[in-house]
């Protein structure tokens, strides 16, 4: 069964773990997990199964202009296909709807078929494609979902 909950401190080394399994040297440094989770630990969810971290999802919620923007997404390989992505993205998403956002942002690889196939179907949209999204000639789809009270 996975649970999905609000990361605790002794989250951040399993979540850097399955940062760096999946993004290699492209993962957050454990520092700047700290820094997150200072700063927006409260849309920073882990996915777990038997008290193990999965997956989780790092997020961000602008209350000034009512914007969201789901920052990174990460669900162990030998755990895929069993919807914990989508779940995590649900379960943030409806935080921030709770409170109050009114347009949620993402960025993902355009190979990303996958991740795209979720953004889809929790209707995100492409807004604009980014040839240069990271100052590193790496290209990002820049996607959003207007949210209707």
């Amino acid at each position: 069964m996975i649970t999905i909950r609000k990361a605790e401190l002794s989250d951040l080394r399993p979540i850097k773990k399955i940062d760096q399994l999946l993004f290699g040297a492209d993962s957050y440094p454990l520092f700047v997990l700290r820094q997150f989770y200072d700063i927006s630990g409260d849309y920073l969810l882990v996915a777990e199964t038997e008290g193990v971290a999965v997956g989780y999802i790092l997020a961000h919620f602008d209350q000034l202009k009512s914007r969201g923007w789901l920052l990174s997404l990460g669900v162990l390989p030998t755990h895929r296909g069993r919807r914990i992505g989508e779940k995590l993205m649900a379960a943030s998403l409806a935080q921030m709807e709770s409170q109050g956002v009114t347009t949620l942002y993402l960025t993902v690889h355009p190979d990303n078929a996958a991740g795209i196939n979720i953004y889809n179907r929790l209707g995100f949209g492409v807004q604009e494609i980014i040839p240069d999204y990271y100052l590193d000639n790496s290209p990002r789809l820049l996607m959003s979902r207007q949210v209707h009270r």
